[in-house]
């Protein structure tokens, strides 16, 4: 490795892993905001999208409200409707990357499968294989996992007995279109947002027998989609400001919901009126018999909001029936209950949902040390702002530890966050700076602020995905606040609470130090400090 020629453009490439809806939107943001071409994107797959790529089951939805869950730079007003289908979502991004001429930049079919950072190059050096399993090496200064926060499918260890299977059986985000489930007995494993929105659809054929397994119920919303008519579509078009308007109405709506209902402990007033509320539809709604197993034991918001697209109703046919015995084992035939029961079975659809902030490839960084082992020092995933992480210089997580909201868009989450990185990089582009890592003690400081916030919440209440150790530890995934908190937070980065390696561009230099006082003041104080620790170490060492 100590061999290996740097491209000279290394000093300002910037490589981003994930052309899903993170990657695309940290390559628009670099082209609009600074005009920077000097990008790679590497995808696994063999099209952009992301979630919208790889998920393609049955009823596979938005169950964000489209019109804020869409870039604010490029707003859609012909959505046909509220809570929009994977395909009209895959085509939106593809339509953006076409838009930004962003094609050109992504290398398909092609892996990162780990990135290194090398102090005497200040750059990262990340290996890359292809499909066909040829190799190459790629240099960046700047290094982006646009990879997202549920990425790895979820094959919980107590179901590797389905490997022995033999019928068919597949996990939701790899579903198996070549199966035929008419006259099949299917086991759907989970009751999370994936099963949810494809077991009313697959159950609509009645000589498939389904039975759902499920550990915890869940609670629902009540369904809601809307049909957006032609004249709305115009109005969105064609008046000014209209649809930015209803952008705003519906963030403020779901940030009323946080405000009024998810914030506070688990036992607030206004979270029993709600509860009762979706109780009561869960009542009105679901077939008696199983009232008691579908009611939620646990507070309303310490789980992933679902809202119900027809699973309630799916309920009602006799080809659906549910099953909360526990499962033992899966054998050969099927599933072993902890009754006793042997069901036998052509298919399993494993609904178990993903791995949350588990990041798909390895980053080792400026102090040897990997992210996934400092994350466990930590206890589990940890990052200054939910977005860098001290000892790995230039590397930034979209939709990190603790930046998921629970009750509104990720791409708004993601957009705060890449306005953010933008305003890091510009003076490392503009070669003022070669490195920007956060400190130890900010991270430890904003993480302690974000631990005692949610140590007091209802995300305490709960096993679920937003937390460590396989759902019992130290909650990992949720932001203790409102969009608007989590925007203010990072609207400025705080240059104080970054080490700071020393850039060599003279002319670039001086005219972003013109534009930007601030950050040479911060540079210029980092620089003073190293030169009076490396007199005072001189010093030592000549007494």
């Amino acid at each position: 490795m100590s061999f290996e020629k740097v491209p000279r453009d290394a000093a300002t490439r910037v490589i981003i892993v994930g052309a899903g809806i993170g990657g695309i939107s940290t390559a628009i943001a670099l082209r609009r905001q600074l005009k920077h071409d000097n990008f790679t994107i590497y995808e696994l797959g063999n099209e952009v999208g992301g979630t919208w790529r790889a998920n393609t089951y049955p009823g596979c939805a938005s169950d964000v409200h489209t019109h804020w869950y869409s870039l604010s730079t490029d707003l859609n007003p012909n959505w046909p409707q509220s809570h929009v289908f994977q395909p009209d979502l895959k085509q939106y991004w593809q339509d953006l990357a076409h838009k930004y001429r962003l094609y050109d930049h992504i290398v398909f079919n092609s892996k990162v499968v780990s990135a290194e950072w090398v102090p005497k190059t200040q750059v990262y050096r990340v290996e890359v294989e292809s499909v066909d399993g040829k190799r190459l090496v790629e240099y960046g200064r700047i290094l982006v996992a646009g990879t997202g926060i549920l990425n790895t499918p979820n094959y919980p260890t107590e179901l590797s007995g389905v490997k022995k299977f033999k019928g068919d059986w597949f996990h939701s985000a790899n579903w198996n279109h070549s199966v035929d489930l008419r006259s099949k007995r299917v086991a759907v494993i989970g009751n999370g947002c994936s099963a949810a929105q494809f077991l009313p659809i697959i159950a609509e054929e009645p000589t498939t027998q389904i039975v759902q397994f499920w550990r915890t119920p869940m609670w629902f919303l009540p369904k809601w989609r809307d049909t957006y008519s032609p004249l709305m579509q115009w109005v969105f078009t064609n008046i000014p400001l209209t649809l930015r308007w209803y952008r705003n109405f519906l963030m403020f709506r779901q940030e009323m919901l946080y405000m009024t209902v998810i914030r506070g402990g688990p036992n607030t007033w206004l979270r029993n009126r709600f509860m009762k509320g979706l109780t009561k539809y869960l009542k009105e709604n679901a077939p008696e018999k199983y009232h008691d197993v579908l009611t939620p034991n646990y507070p309303f918001g310490c789980k992933r909001l679902i809202l119900d697209t027809g699973y309630y109703e799916s309920l009602h046919r006799p080809n659906v029936e549910l099953n909360n015995d526990g499962i033992v084992e899966v054998n050969e035939t099927g599933i072993l209950t902890k009754k006793g029961e042997t069901i036998p079975l052509d298919v399993i659809i494993l609904g178990t949902g993903f791995l949350a902030n588990d990041l798909p490839f390895h980053v080792r960084g400026s102090d040897g040390r990997s992210v996934h082992e400092y994350y466990k020092q930590q206890g589990g995933p940890t990052a200054y702002y939910g977005t860098m992480t001290p000892g790995f210089p230039n590397f930034f997580i979209l939709s990190g530890p603790n930046t998921a909201t629970g009750h509104g868009s990720v791409i708004f989450t993601e957009e705060v966050q890449i306005n953010y990185m933008i305003k890091v990089i510009k003076p490392i582009l503009s070669d003022l700076a070669t490195a920007f890592e956060p400190t130890d003690a900010a991270s430890d400081s904003y993480n302690a602020w974000v631990q005692s916030k949610l140590g007091k919440s209802v995300w305490n209440a709960c096993t679920s995905w937003y937390r460590a150790e396989e759902g019992k530890g130290k909650i990992t995934g949720i932001f203790p606040g409102t969009f608007v908190k989590f925007w203010w937070t990072l609207r400025e980065p705080v240059w104080g609470d970054f080490k700071t390696v020393l850039g060599a561009g003279a002319l670039g230099a001086g005219v972003y130090a013109i534009r930007n006082p601030e950050v040479v003041d911060h540079i210029l104080g980092n620089l003073s400090k190293q030169a009076s620790q490396l007199l005072s170490q001189v010093s030592s060492y000549v007494h």
